[in-house]
């Protein structure tokens, strides 16, 4: 699959800083955000990293809880899990989740 630009919407705003900063050495997440800048300059594409809001992103907050059952090692997935399918078809649709702010 020949994917030319890649955008990764983030729903943490200390991810991204690490992610986008090139000069920036987190020591206690140095190694494991070293590896994704890895995987990300694999893939011979375009990389945008950017900040969402978790409500924008039920896919990735899905396949986060889905990363947290226990499951040891790396997982890959030939297509969706069952878990991420009825939001990504509202996602797909253009349904808004909307989010609740305290003033």
């Amino acid at each position: 699959m020949c994917i030319p630009k890649l955008w990764i919407r983030i729903d943490s705003k200390a991810v991204v800083t690490m992610l986008n900063n090139h000069n920036s050495e987190h020591l206690e997440h140095y190694f494991l955000i070293q590896q994704c800048k890895k995987l990300l300059d694999w893939g011979g594409w375009e990389v945008r990293i950017s900040h969402c809001f978790r409500e924008a992103n039920e896919v990735a907050d899905k396949l986060a809880k889905i990363g947290t059952e226990g499951r040891l090692g790396v997982t890959s997935f030939r297509a969706p899990p069952p878990e991420t399918q009825e939001a990504m078809y509202a996602d797909s649709v253009g349904v808004s989740c909307p989010r609740r702010c305290n003033y």
